[in-house]
């Protein structure tokens, strides 16, 4: 990871996230589903820092390591930049062993999306055949305000899409291969 770039000029790289030694704070996650459906991914939770225009921010985020290139990746948290792309779609098209392991696996996925997010949460997950649904909720609010809501696309135990809606402006970001 690189650590905080200034130069001479006291000018930063504007929305990128920085390896501080000092506040890192790494913690290993290990989920039994997620591990077996990413093999080649170890998963921490990471504190990192940077700046957003002249805003610093600071948050811990999901960083990926691949156990055989050493490649990181890094996942904002669901509050910076909701549902990544990058994570969904490296699980998109894994075939689970039966409906049981599906579900085990999509709330170790919430609770990994939830890393560096304090005031949310998931509720209301339901399966169903062809799809499974849950709310993002906000929690700080005393009605627990529904933030995105949730569709993943299933097929015979095999993940298919993920669709993401605002349920206020209706706008949707929708996540296949």
């Amino acid at each position: 990871m690189e650590k905080l770039k200034i130069d001479e000029n006291g000018s930063y790289e504007s929305d990128k996230w920085y390896y501080n030694p000092e506040k890192a704070d790494i913690k290993e996650i290990k989920k039994e589903t997620l591990n077996k459906v990413m093999p080649e991914y170890d998963f921490y939770s990471v504190y990192l820092e940077g700046y957003y225009g002249w805003h610093k921010k600071h948050s811990r985020c999901l960083v990926l390591l691949n156990s055989d290139s050493g490649k990181l990746v890094i996942i904002d948290p669901i509050w910076y930049d909701e549902i990544s792309p990058v994570l969904i779609k490296m699980i998109i098209g894994y075939e689970f062993e039966n409906k049981k392991e599906l579900q085990l696996f999509t709330f170790e996925l919430q609770e990994v999306l939830l890393t560096g997010s304090i005031n949310l949460d998931f509720n209301n997950t339901i399966f169903t055949e062809n799809n499974i649904t849950f709310n993002l909720i906000e929690t700080h609010k005393e009605e627990g305000n529904v933030w995105r809501k949730i569709e993943i696309g299933i097929n015979k135990n095999t993940i298919e899409s993920l669709t993401s809606t605002n349920p206020i402006t209706e706008e949707k970001r929708i996540i296949n291969k």
